[in-house]
């Protein structure tokens, strides 16, 4: 059933919503080549910094293949809020999301993220002036409230709405808990419950029968999937289809994961460089590989990676492990369609960066496969 979102209708009912250093250009790539129509967002951004360091609109770069997208702003200012919008707009955004929902005492010090919910004015003043000044939808993600003795999910969403939002994600947990405990589900409930405008819950969905736990316990619109997508974009498609038709598709191959970590690598080494793409791409890797049996020693080495040939070497290794000579050859055919296909220097304009990273197989004898 589609979401209408304002002007925006969705035809997935999952969100992956920001997530500071992991909803980058390259993540929603990654996304986007298999899941095609679920509603993404950019890291969220500084709206004061956007006026200042003209660096940081990078984070709001946008492929056009990868629509619905939004981007999330954060701060305090309503004016200096509405000229972030405006940016965002600019930029091809499909809609633009406040951020009143991070608990981080660096962004919460001040009244910015999670603070909010602790001003209500305030963030009423900041949606007013930010929805006047775009054509198109605003989103806002909050929290249950700063702590238990100060729930005020259900009143702040309400107060939201009237001043023109046109969707909320409510994280079911309070800023003092920050990602401890366990989300409460029947809070979210209430704040649906209490709205006329779509409503996605967040938290503790790591597998499709927690999507469908969450959508039938809090009767919301829709999913927001975020830790739960690291390493592992397949569950957004098992998500929905298991939504869609209640067939419960099975996780993807060791294989998929292992192919899928080293072009999420190299991506970051291409739009980062090679410096910090390396750098990035670390936790990426560990992600991609957990669960995988035996993969402890791998995914300790892969945390010291200098460069994309050192992954795609220690990935191979775990390929070989996981399913012999056929997955090495597997994967290291994907290392050379990607070379094939992106160039052969990953990091190129980083004055560090590797050279070509080679694959001696017989492709004549390995069989074609799908890339992730």
């Amino acid at each position: 059933m589609p979401i209408n979102i304002g002007s925006l209708t969705l035809k997935s009912r999952v969100y992956v919503p920001p997530m500071a250093g992991v909803t980058d250009l390259v993540f929603r790539s990654i996304v986007r080549r298999i899941d095609p129509e679920c509603m993404l967002a950019t890291e969220m951004v500084s709206s004061k910094a956007l006026m200042h360091r003209p660096e940081k609109t990078r984070i709001m770069d946008l492929n056009l293949n990868e629509k619905p997208t939004g981007i999330q702003i954060f701060g305090h200012e309503p004016d200096v809020m509405a000229y972030a919008a405006k940016m965002a707009e600019a930029h091809g955004a499909d809609f633009v999301d406040i951020n009143m929902g991070c608990p981080v005492p660096k962004i919460t010090k001040g009244k910015d993220g999670c603070a909010l919910m602790r001003e209500p004015d305030l963030a009423r003043e900041i949606v007013e002036t930010v929805k006047a000044s775009i054509n198109i939808p605003l989103t806002v993600k909050f929290r249950l409230g700063w702590d238990d003795d100060s729930r005020n999910a259900v009143e702040f969403g309400q107060m939201l709405e009237k001043a023109g939002a046109c969707a909320v994600t409510v994280h079911g947990r309070t800023r003092q808990q920050l990602y401890s405990g366990k989300a409460d589900w029947d809070f979210i409930a209430q704040v649906k419950k209490g709205l006329s405008i779509p409503v996605f819950g967040n938290g503790d969905v790591f597998e499709p029968e927690d999507a469908i736990a969450l959508l039938e316990k809090a009767g919301v619109d829709g999913v927001a999937v975020a830790r739960g997508t690291l390493g592992n974009p397949w569950l957004i498609p098992r998500i929905t289809k298991y939504i869609e038709t209640g067939i419960l598709d099975g996780p993807p191959r060791d294989i998929e994961r292992l192919i899928s970590a080293y072009l999420h690598c190299v991506g970051l080494i291409r739009y980062k460089g090679s410096k910090i793409g390396t750098n990035e791409s670390r936790r990426h890797l560990t992600h991609y590989t957990k669960g995988i049996v035996g993969s402890a020693p791998y995914r300790a080495r892969l945390t010291q990676i200098e460069n994309a040939h050192d992954a795609a070497v220690i990935l191979a290794e775990l390929a070989e492990m996981v399913e012999g000579t056929d997955g090495k050859k597997e994967f290291l055919l994907a290392v050379e369609q990607e070379n094939f296909e992106n160039g052969k220097d990953p990091g190129k304009r980083d004055s560090n960066c590797e050279g070509s990273i080679h694959a001696p197989i017989d492709f004549s004898a390995v069989s074609p496969f799908a890339k992730p």
